[in-house]
């Protein structure tokens, strides 16, 4: 496609020594981590789980012991299982070296302020981070191609066709908003302003404001509002990109596709359902791997001093407060009910099959493309559903009324809906979409980091002199980076199930849905992929997207 990246190209004044020079100025722990990562995925890769890895289920009834995840308090409390059918324990020694990270005397929490901690300039990053972490080796190359973020017309294409675009709703005043806003139409709004920080930078959260025409109008940040070509627009905007990261790695990945849809439903299948269960095996491809991944994820991810901590500016109370608060923002609706929110009804979107981005769709590609595949997904539900049980049978399954109440064993903000034949339908569809298709719209989010103008993790202030600074720092990037690169290792393919032999064995009723679920998601890549060249001749929204394609989908969240 037009818009795949270029390898970068190193530059003289970059590859002079700067990459051994910049690591060695990293802190201890970025140090140790960037040695543990690089090893890991060598190791990974020499070995790399494939579908043929999936295998049918094995275990149940047999309680494993839950984890029970410490923020959010009584209310919001949420519990994971720590041991999985499809993948061995932890080693002893991964365990201790985790909880070695995390010591406070050994490797202190350090954000090196000050000029030695700044990058000289955009390309020396670059280079160096393709040094140090080469792309298509450790670090996985990104489906788009970013020239650059810092203008207007980039911010457009992040809102509606990129990170953004899950949280990017309808328009609606709040108190202290601007007067003379000129066609508002659109706003994104994650707050994150209540939340502390540590010394030396500044608070998260900016609600971007955009009109009929897409373009951004407003940012208010902490009750200041900022205009295009006006002082304090573009920190505004790097305040913002750097909110939308950590926002959407805190509230939409870790706590929403992880630990609750995809954590519930996993939990759900493996406690309440038979090995045999043709629901069980229909799971198995979305679920490989998911409870290793999930108490894994706990355990490095959010502990205080954890990588989580150590990459975002927040101090750790706040860290534990803004995960705790996640599980409030978030609730159950399906795909439509999303589409619902954001533009009413979907016509244009598609063409009448439903499941081909048309040309009107194309103002907003990362909505008409994720109710393509949404559409793909449950039209999959359907008919195995329909293939195994009628309406009666499903009412009348003991095994499925167990899996329900699993399932409403959630935090009571998730809000299942009652069980039904059409709720167990929604829920399956809205779980295949979520650690699929959601699952990469909010984790893959490697092309925003592999350059520090993209975004950072930490918003400082300006300069002594009063320069803004608009630029991620030296261990900040590498931080972040070090934890794509972590949760970037490669899966079992979407596309590769093909008819699921490895887990229906004999049962050919099962692989035959499967097989049209995969030549259903062939016909899906090829519609995106035309589409995208449809979108990339634009004149004046030039935005492809390919984050729903399921030639780029795993089967799960088993990463």
């Amino acid at each position: 496609m037009a818009d795949s990246p270029l390898p970068p190209v190193v530059r003289r004044e970059a590859h002079f020594g700067a990459p051994s020079y910049i690591v060695k100025s990293l802190d201890r722990h970025t140090k140790l981590f960037l040695w543990m990562i690089k090893n890991a995925i060598k190791k990974w890769n020499s070995d790399l789980p494939t579908v043929d890895r999936v295998r049918p289920p094995s275990q149940w009834k047999e309680t494993p012991p839950l984890l029970t995840l410490s923020f959010g308090g009584r209310e919001h409390q949420i519990e994971l299982p720590t041991k999985d059918e499809d993948w061995p324990a932890s080693p002893w020694m991964r365990r201790v070296l985790l909880s070695l990270l995390r010591n406070g005397y050994l490797f202190p929490l350090n954000d090196r302020h000050g000029e030695r901690n700044e990058w000289r300039s955009p390309e020396v990053a670059r280079d160096t981070f393709q040094e140090v972490l080469p792309l298509g080796s450790y670090m996985a190359r990104p489906y788009h191609y970013w020239k650059e973020m810092s203008s207007d017309a980039a911010m457009s294409r992040l809102a509606f066709a990129g990170l953004g675009a899950l949280r990017l709703m309808p328009y609606t005043p709040k108190i202290g908003d601007p007067e003379g806003l000129v066609r508002p139409k659109w706003q994104h709004d994650l707050d994150l302003s209540s939340y502390e920080v540590r010394e030396g930078f500044e608070r998260y959260g900016a609600r971007a404001i955009f009109d009929e025409d897409q373009r951004p109008i407003a940012i208010v940040r902490e009750n200041v509002c900022y205009h295009p070509n006006k002082p304090g627009w573009e920190h505004a905007k790097w305040a913002w990109r750097c909110s939308l990261m950590v926002g959407t790695t805190v509230v939409d990945h870790l706590v929403g596709v992880h630990w609750l849809i995809g954590n519930y439903v996993t939990t759900a299948a493996r406690f309440a359902l038979p090995p045999t269960h043709y629901l069980r095996l229909m799971l198995k491809p979305f679920t490989w791997r998911t409870i290793t991944i999930n108490a894994g994820a706990y355990e490095s991810l959010c502990p205080e001093r954890g990588f989580v901590h150590r990459a975002s500016a927040l101090t750790y109370e706040s860290l534990a407060q803004a995960f705790g608060d996640a599980v409030g923002l978030l609730n159950f609706h399906t795909v439509p009910e999303l589409v619902r929110r954001k533009v009413g009804e979907a016509h244009g979107l598609l063409e009448g099959d439903g499941v081909t981005p048309a040309a009107g769709g194309d103002w907003f590609p990362w909505l008409a493309d994720a109710l393509a595949l949404y559409n793909v997904v449950r039209g999959f539900v359907v008919e195995y559903i329909d293939t195994y049980a009628t309406e009666a049978d499903i009412l009348g399954d003991v095994y499925l009324r167990d899996f329900w109440r699993q399932l409403n064993k959630a935090p009571k903000e998730v809000g299942f809906p009652g069980f039904s034949r059409d709720s167990l339908i929604d829920v399956l569809a809205q779980f295949v979409w979520s650690v699929t298709g959601l699952h990469e719209a909010v984790g893959t989010v490697n092309e925003y980091v592999i350059d520090p103008t993209f975004m950072g993790t930490k918003i400082r202030p300006p300069r002594a002199d009063g320069a803004e600074r608009e630029m991620a720092d030296i261990q900040a990037s590498m931080q972040y980076l070090l934890i794509m690169a972590l949760t970037g290792l490669g899966m079992p393919r979407l596309m590769d199930v093909g008819d699921a032999t490895g887990v229906f064995d004999a049962d050919y009723r099962g692989r035959r849905v499967f097989q049209r679920f995969h030549d259903a998601l062939e016909k899906l890549s090829e519609a995106i992929t035309a589409a995208n060249a449809r979108r990339m001749a634009h004149p004046t929204r030039p935005w492809p997207c390919d984050t729903f394609n399921p030639k780029n989908l795993e089967t799960g969240v088993s990463i």
